[in-house]
């Protein structure tokens, strides 16, 4: 309960933190940089793994968005906890349209 609402929170603040209205007061452009910079970091680290274990890495997109061909299950483990991801959507490549 609490780990979501921590997620919940830091999602907000990360989102806002920039040139916000509603954060104004709090502006730190240092901050939104070296927070953004860590989570494209983190994501271009689980697109590197994927690729190591085999995996398509189709796109990767914004500051958490991975897409990936193949079996991500045997390769990251799925849930909402920090270390762990989550399936958006699943699409077949190559599929009618």
């Amino acid at each position: 309960m609490i780990t979501e609402y921590v997620k919940s929170m830091y999602s907000k603040f990360v989102s806002t933190i920039g040139e916000s209205a509603a954060n104004r007061e709090i502006r730190r452009p240092d901050w939104m940089h070296i927070i953004r910079s860590q989570a494209f970091v983190n994501l271009w680290l689980k697109a590197h793994k994927a690729h190591k274990a085999g995996l398509t890495v189709v796109q990767v997109s914004g500051t958490d968005e991975l897409h990936v061909s193949g079996n991500w299950q045997a390769v990251f483990p799925e849930g909402r906890g920090l270390s762990q991801v989550k399936a958006k959507s699943m699409y077949t490549l190559g599929g009618d349209e």
